[in-house]
């Protein structure tokens, strides 16, 4: 299977992709708005809300607040109205919704990911998926010194561990810089801005039958480039750069991603499902065609689920299929389970309502793309 990342842009937004045998597989946006998820904030605790439930926050934007969930910390520490606190952006609030921040801070890396405020070693799941139980031991022995909390990424093997303790070290550096860069900003506001969307793409996405990856920017191209051959330009030696015309001629992207905007979508059998969302959940309809309705069910699971990564839906969703027996109504649950394995979000399928409706739940990354406009020129 070839495999093929593409960093270029769709309209007015950056854009990571990945074909396999070209076919659409992953895609991820970066907006051109002015706060971006990862990026670090000097921010100041503006309310707390009833019940110590949570807390609103001002990070040096004029007239705009965040919003933190996780005002008493581990340590039993809580913390209160007018306290300076370092936070992260977690995710960017669609439409009038304010934007999450985190105590968690990740600063990610290619083999590591650093938790400055964590104190556990953590081998992320594709590392454990990766790795034989020898391997995952070796990695733990050798980062078990670290005094701060860490996520072994799943491109860190043993062979690669003195690499990852040197890039481990030049995250930390950042961190350090990045507080004395907040001890010196007297009011709120960033201190670390996250720059390193294609690097983090080319990162999540690159696999053992990736032969390419493609920009089409020459100052991304040379960023990716010389970032990764300061570690062991395993990536490096894939990258190329095309020209977007030629991209485009070559991939038809424009084609692929507008058929993500869309509402409807057909089945082989000649079915269809409709994905309606709301500010609550994203309802999916089923609606048969002229096959037996277990194959129905069975193409409207697979697509499903490919247009639930695919769009980046997250939240709450709920699936009306095709009415059918209780045993062919299981096995579906089970096909949605397998259709989620490889999903880099966290999604969990819970079964059926007492309505009938199959129901899960995906943890939110980044925007869906029916809330990035798309349809702007």
């Amino acid at each position: 299977m070839a495999t093929k990342l593409i960093i270029t842009n769709y309209k007015n937004f950056k854009c990571g992709v990945k074909l396999n045998n070209g076919e659409l597989v992953n895609i991820r946006f970066q907006t051109n708005e002015d706060v971006q998820i990862g990026d670090i904030y000097k921010v100041k605790i503006a309310e707390i809300l009833p019940n110590d439930s949570c807390a609103f926050v001002s990070y040096g934007v004029e007239g705009k607040k965040g919003f933190f969930k996780r005002i008493i910390f581990p340590s039993g520490e809580k913390v209160h109205e007018g306290q300076s606190l370092l936070l992260q952006v977690r995710s960017i609030g669609s439409k009038d919704k304010v934007h999450l921040f985190t105590n968690n801070i990740i600063l990610t890396g290619k083999f590591i990911n650093l938790l400055p405020y964590g104190d556990e070693i953590i081998l992320s799941r594709r590392t454990r998926k990766n790795l034989d139980s020898s391997q995952q031991d070796a990695i733990m022995d050798s980062l078990s010194e670290s005094e701060v909390g860490l996520i072994a990424r799943h491109n860190l093997t043993p062979d690669t561990l003195e690499i990852a303790k040197s890039e481990l070290k030049n995250i930390y550096d950042l961190w350090n810089e990045i507080e004395l860069d907040a001890k010196e900003v007297q009011t709120e506001g960033i201190v670390f801005q996250n720059n390193f969307f294609d690097q983090n793409f080319v990162c999540d996405y690159c696999d053992k039958n990736t032969d390419q990856i493609i920009f089409s920017e020459n100052d991304r191209f040379e960023r990716v480039k010389s970032w990764d051959e300061t570690l062991d330009s395993s990536f490096a030696q894939f990258c190329q750069e095309i020209a977007k015309e030629k991209i485009e001629e070559e991939f038809n992207l424009t084609e692929k991603i507008d058929y993500l905007i869309e509402s409807k979508y057909s089945l082989p059998s000649g079915g269809n499902i409709m994905i309606g969302k709301t500010d609550a959940l994203t309802a999916i309809d089923v609606n048969t065609g002229a096959a037996k309705r277990f194959d129905t069910n069975r193409e409207a699971i697979h697509l499903i689920a490919k247009l639930i990564k695919l769009k980046n839906i997250s939240g709450k969703v709920v699936i009306d299929p095709v009415a059918s027996d209780q045993n062919t109504l299981k096995k579906l649950v089970g096909m949605l389970k397998n259709e989620f394995r490889d999903d880099l979000s966290i999604t969990n399928v819970y079964g059926y309502t007492r309505g009938g409706l199959l129901e899960l739940s995906r943890s939110r990354n980044d925007r869906c793309i029916d809330e990035l406009n798309l349809t702007s020129e």
